[in-house]
Order: C-alpha cells, then structure tokens, then sequence
C-alpha cells in the first residue's frame, strides 16, 4: 500500500530553494534534480521502513546524484509520511532531525 505524502513548511522551502539555484545553473540540471527527488519520493511513499531509521523516529534516504537527503516520519494511523526537510549535506546536521516549520 503505497502511503500518501505531505510536507511540513521547511521541506517545502527547501525543496523551492534548491530548484531555484539549481535552475540558475541551468534549465536541464533544475529538471534533473526535480526527477530525482520525485523518484526518491515515490520510493519512499511504496516502502518508507526500507529507508534508514536514523533517529528516533526520523528516518532518512539519500538522493542519487545531488547531495540531498530527505528526512521523513511515518504516521501509521493515517498511512501518510511526512517530509520535514529535504536536506543538502552542507547544511548543520543538527538541525536535519527536528519537527519545526
């Protein structure tokens, strides 16, 4: 059973933020990163226990080919995942694995 998806504010930002500058390298490389976060979604929503538990009950996949991880919670009563942050690995670590908007 494939899991439905939402987003907290911050992961939303992210994710416009890095489309934004990757756009400003190139239209081909803007498109290419979307691709790739919307496969690592969808990966996510048909399986989210297969991604790596790396924090209390954070759980964490990388993306392929850009330096993103997209840190979720399962909520099993309603069957969704909630993506709290689409992460580019320079950023501080620490706040990777915080429920804040």
């Amino acid at each position: 059973m494939k899991y439905q998806i939402t987003y907290r504010s911050r992961a939303s930002k992210e994710y416009i933020e890095s489309v934004l500058w990757y756009k400003e390298r190139g239209f081909d490389t803007a498109e290419n990163f979307v691709r790739v976060i919307d496969e690592t979604i969808n990966k996510i929503a048909e399986n989210p226990l297969q991604s790596r538990n790396t924090y209390k009950c954070f759980y964490e996949r990388k993306t392929m080919n850009f330096p993103f991880s997209i840190v979720y919670f399962i909520d099993e009563d309603e069957k969704r995942i909630v993506i709290i942050s689409i992460f580019h690995f320079k950023r501080n670590p620490r706040k990777n694995f915080t429920d804040n908007d």
